[in-house]
């Protein structure tokens, strides 16, 4: 008689239920880990942008506005709508840079735009607060221009 090899079902229905149970483990903590992802990216967006803003008012040698836009040509709507880096003295001429909507989800709050002087200073330092779900990260722009993002609110 041949001796018989392969799982029972008693076997595999215990394999199931361990492997059921380390995927109900590991979702959430995977959902977190998109979720952080998405906001650094939007963190990041906002970096550049603002460092871009500061690096084109000084090679220029004329002030710099970021702003929201939700048509990415002038400065209106909200931030996430998008936003645009334009020079100020031209309000006809298209934006140095722009940036579309932000992802679903992801809220910014700013108390305005921010304009960079032909020094790379600004006349009005801004806190960006960007927010998804539980999560939040702040971009802070201070007198100097300088642009600093953090997990704590803007000094």
């Amino acid at each position: 008689m041949k001796k018989q090899s392969g799982f029972t079902a008693i076997e595999m229905m215990v394999s199931v239920a361990i492997l059921a149970i380390l995927v109900g483990i590991g979702i959430p903590s995977l959902r977190l880990l998109i979720q952080s992802m998405q906001i650094s990216a939007v963190t990041n967006d906002v970096v550049s942008t603002l460092q871009v803003a500061r690096s084109e008012a000084v090679k220029r040698g004329v002030p710099v506005t970021v702003c929201s836009s939700n048509n990415q040509a002038t400065c209106s709507g909200g931030w996430i709508d998008g936003w645009v880096v334009r020079d100020n003295a031209a309000a006809a001429n298209p934006p140095f840079r722009v940036w579309p909507a932000t992802r679903a989800g992801v809220g910014i709050v700013v108390g305005g735009a921010v304009e960079f002087n032909a020094l790379g200073g600004v006349t009005n330092a801004q806190c960006f607060q960007i927010t998804l779900d539980t999560l939040t990260r702040f971009v802070g722009v201070g007198p100097s221009g300088r642009v600093a993002s953090s997990n704590v609110a803007c000094p």
